[in-house]
């Protein structure tokens, strides 16, 4: 059973007139007439029959009444429900929702105007509590996470770059690990983040550990320090593209592509069969 012919057999039991009913809907009574034979044949059984005012419903007509009244009622909240302006629950870590995220929502809502969000700023523990709770339907993570419940995707990695002041020595050119010496670093992230651990078990493999005088959770402020000449640093290439062309600052690639920072997005796996959902994760890998 169609809605439409529910539609008209609903209108013509409040009417209690094929005329008037069809008038109500707009359609010829021919049409309105043939839509309520192809309902009748397809239950098997009238469902009026004509009185001298009119129609009234047979008995099996107010059977189906309310049954009819609840599955029309359930596709227009479910029509309705497809209607309404899409919403978003994102969770990302710092460095993704000051960099990458604001460009990301913005042209995503300029392609779906009605589209609206949610963004929190989480730590990796957080991201995945939320995901499994259900207080975020998506979040972009910069290290890959193992949980059954949870399906991650890949978006293109970003190489490590060894960055300094254009001022630093070895802004014209790498010196080599072996000249590395105990040169003043500035990092991000404590030794326990990923993020971290990648560069820390990176240099370590080439006989350097840092001198860490600072550390920070903020690549601004990374930035700022080493602009600021007080020590070089080891960043993601897309954070700092715009210091490298203002010429604020300088970078090498002393791993030759190998030290990346993947990102990745992840969501829990009913996720997959939700067509809008989908819809946003295919754009947001296609604009990364």
């Amino acid at each position: 059973m169609d809605q439409e012919s529910l539609e008209v057999f609903l209108t013509i039991a409040r009417h209690g007139s094929i005329n008037r009913a069809a008038q109500a809907l707009f359609l010829a009574q021919s049409t309105l007439t043939h839509r309520l034979k192809q309902l009748e044949r397809r239950v098997g059984t009238p469902l009026f029959v004509r009185t001298a005012s009119g129609v009234s419903l047979t008995g099996e007509g107010r059977r189906l009444l309310p049954i009819a009244a609840n599955i029309v009622e359930q596709m227009r909240s479910f029509t309705q429900q497809k209607e309404q302006p899409q919403s978003m629950n994102i969770v990302a870590g710092k460095a993704f929702v000051a960099y990458e995220l604001p460009r990301l929502i913005g042209e995503y809502r300029n392609a779906y105007p009605g589209f609206t969000c949610y963004v929190r700023s989480t730590l990796y523990e957080e991201s995945l509590s939320a995901l499994l709770t259900g207080t975020a339907d998506i979040a972009f993570l910069g290290s890959e996470m193992y949980h059954p419940h949870i399906h991650q995707e890949f978006l293109p990695s970003d190489r490590i770059l060894l960055v300094m002041a254009p001022e630093h020595p070895w802004a014209n050119g790498f010196p080599g690990f072996a000249k590395w010496g105990t040169e003043e670093m500035i990092l991000f992230g404590n030794h326990t983040a990923p993020y971290r651990q990648r560069i820390d078990r990176f240099l370590a493999q080439h006989g350097v550990f840092p001198n860490a005088i600072m550390e920070l959770d903020s690549f601004s402020a990374v930035k700022t320090m080493v602009e600021r000449q007080l020590g070089i640093t080891m960043l993601p290439e897309r954070t700092i593209q715009r210091e490298l062309s203002e010429g604020r600052l300088v970078a090498h690639d002393i791993a030759n592509g190998i030290l990346q920072r993947p990102t990745l997005i992840a969501y829990l796996h009913p996720k997959k069969e939700d067509e809008a959902f989908q819809q946003f994760v295919q754009w947001m890998k296609d604009s990364y």
